[in-house]
């Protein structure tokens, strides 16, 4: 997302917060995740799959962290666009 901030446009703290309550909830979220994450004790002989389900558990946590990341981008953006930089 591109947007160029503009005195006609949503007020470049509101893009801000908007971004920062996302990467809140999306924090909030892979908090959640760690708790989740696949143990062996969970898997009495078969540790294959739980090998497997942890590679899919941090696929979905890389994600997550990817799109906060994107977002956390955005904001920066828009802060310097802000600034005047």
């Amino acid at each position: 997302m591109r947007m160029i901030v503009n005195m006609n446009g949503t007020a470049a703290s509101d893009l801000i917060d908007q971004r920062r309550a996302v990467m809140d909830a999306i924090s909030n979220a892979m908090k959640a995740m760690q708790e989740m994450t696949p143990n062996g004790r969970d898997y009495p002989g078969k540790q294959d799959d739980c090998k497997a389900d942890r590679e899919t558990h941090y696929a979905r946590f890389a994600l997550l962290d990817k799109l906060r990341n994107e977002i956390m981008d955005e904001a920066l953006e828009i802060q310097r666009q802000s600034d005047g930089r």
